[in-house]
């Protein structure tokens, strides 16, 4: 027991260190690659993509106006996750003594205590969210709490350790250093296979596609086939911006953490994250929109009392059912329908 337990807290911690910055090297190429093969578009020019491996590294979420605290809250937490571990003093000193023989200055104690503290309330504050926001309960899954619980045990471990809350309990004065050494270990392997990923609600999303036209870095596109819109998806070109989130007008649309090493290993094909049905045009079958933003449009129009009539056909017949039933404007140059 003894030899295993310092094995994983010498061995296996420069093993997980090399494959985290090799992860994260990895990571960074294939984004680069991914944004600079995708086809390129008037929207989005060479100097543009430029800018988004800076927005890669520092992202400014977009959402920020439409979820101010949320928001807050999440770039407080990713700052103290990245901090902490970097400039807390018992850690300096650890890398001081290794055979690195690396120093740095230190964060004072009493402002890593902070971060810290904030870091747990924020894995608090998410775990209470997915669990009593009636939106965010239907989204989530187990996966989700697992991995906030993940990322908090080696900041819960470290605060207790580093100010000896349960040193009167024997257990504990033995083994929690282990314990917080090998939950920092599996939570700095899980950087690795750890993407931010837009989710469309299947629940709210009804298909408008108004993410895709706002993704400045084509993320996000979709192909209509048959009587289905599908919707793909690519994480090496996504910079966690919030654009999607931002435009959704069903706040359908939510950039959610996900653990994959298949995803991981996806470097250039694009994957289906939604798909949605086409309603098609009662007279000639042809697809119009997708059927779950037709039928929300259709209760709009009922409770604004508004004729629907020609609702569910494509222009082409709608033009074709106006001439013929003398319905048709030639004053301006456009038609609509007769008030009855």
């Amino acid at each position: 027991m003894g030899e295993l337990l310092y094995f994983a807290e010498t061995t296996l911690l420069y093993i997980i260190a090399i494959f985290l910055v090799a992860g994260i090297l990895l990571r960074v190429l294939f984004f680069i690659v991914n944004i600079f093969r995708s086809r390129p578009s008037t929207r989005h020019s060479i100097l543009q993509r430029f800018v988004t491996l800076f927005g890669m590294v520092v992202p400014f979420h977009r959402a920020v106006l439409k979820k101010p605290v949320y928001t807050t809250i999440r770039y407080g937490f990713h700052a103290g996750l990245i901090v902490v571990p970097i400039w807390f003093s018992g850690h300096v000193y650890l890398w001081e003594e290794s055979r690195f023989e690396w120093y740095w200055t230190p964060l004072p104690d009493e402002w890593a205590d902070r971060l810290t503290l904030f870091v747990l309330f924020a894995c608090v504050f998410f775990i209470g969210r997915h669990l009593v926001s009636k939106k965010s309960r239907l989204d989530t899954r187990i996966s989700d709490v697992v991995l906030i619980l993940i990322t908090g045990l080696p900041f819960l471990t470290g605060y207790l350790l580093t100010h000896g809350n349960l040193d009167g309990i024997p257990f504990f004065n033995t083994y929690l250093w282990y314990f917080h050494v090998i939950s920092a270990e599996i939570m700095l392997a899980m950087v690795v296979f750890l993407f931010c990923r837009t989710r469309l609600s299947e629940a709210t999303c009804v298909g408008c596609a108004a993410c895709v036209e706002n993704c400045p870095t084509e993320t996000l596109d979709f192909y209509d086939q048959e009587a289905f819109r599908f919707f793909r998806y690519s994480h090496y070109q996504c910079i966690c911006c919030g654009s999607c989130v931002n435009v959704c007008p069903e706040n359908a649309a939510a950039l959610r953490h996900a653990i994959s090493m298949k995803h991981f290993l996806r470097m250039f094909s694009k994957e289906v994250i939604r798909d949605v049905e086409l309603a098609t045009c009662e007279q000639c079958g042809v697809t119009i929109a997708p059927q779950s933003q037709m039928s929300k449009l259709e209760d709009i129009l009922s409770a604004s009392d508004v004729e629907m009539t020609m609702l569910n056909y494509c222009d082409r017949c709608k033009k074709m059912i106006a001439r013929n039933s003398d319905l048709l404007h030639t004053g301006g140059g456009r038609w609509e329908t007769a008030k009855r």
